[in-house]
């Protein structure tokens, strides 16, 4: 069953955030980019505590069985990426990079980006979520760089 929805822009839910995208008018909101009600390509509501949780329930075999989880944190196929060694599994991200080894959830539409990610050896977990198209990307580096040369 297919649910979509739509709500007036003076009628969006109290404490909705918007997103927001910049072009050649200058910034704008994506309230008509995206489906207010969440679809399987996109348009999920969350939050970071929704994500801890999630991570938890994961890796705790709440969410899946013991095997499906292994099946799903599997490195299936190499990303073409440069110099980094980035896997995907089913629907999770695995980068390996020196000792550590990230399982992660990437996500961006326009207004909208994140990764949430697991480093399980270190007991991190981090969440970043923005309401523009690229805010999520430099602090997410700045959080692999510093990872990397303290923990790396």
């Amino acid at each position: 069953m297919t649910q979509s929805g739509f709500f007036e822009l003076n009628r969006l839910p109290e404490n909705t955030a918007l997103g927001y995208i910049h072009d050649a008018q200058g910034w704008r909101t994506n309230i008509y980019n995206l489906p207010i009600i969440g679809g399987g390509d996109g348009g999920a509501f969350t939050t970071v505590g929704d994500l801890y949780t999630l991570w938890d329930a994961f890796f705790k075999y709440k969410v899946l069985s013991r095997d499906l989880t292994e099946q799903y944190i599997k490195p299936w196929s190499k990303a073409e990426s440069e110099g980094e060694n980035i896997y995907y599994g089913y629907g999770i991200w695995i980068r390996k990079s020196n000792n550590l080894y990230e399982e992660s959830i990437i996500g961006a539409d326009a207004g909208v980006s994140f990764k949430t990610a697991v480093i399980r050896s270190k007991g991190i977990i981090y969440t970043i979520l923005s309401n523009n198209s690229h805010g999520a990307w430099p602090i997410i580096q700045g959080i692999q760089d510093y990872i990397e040369q303290e923990m790396g």
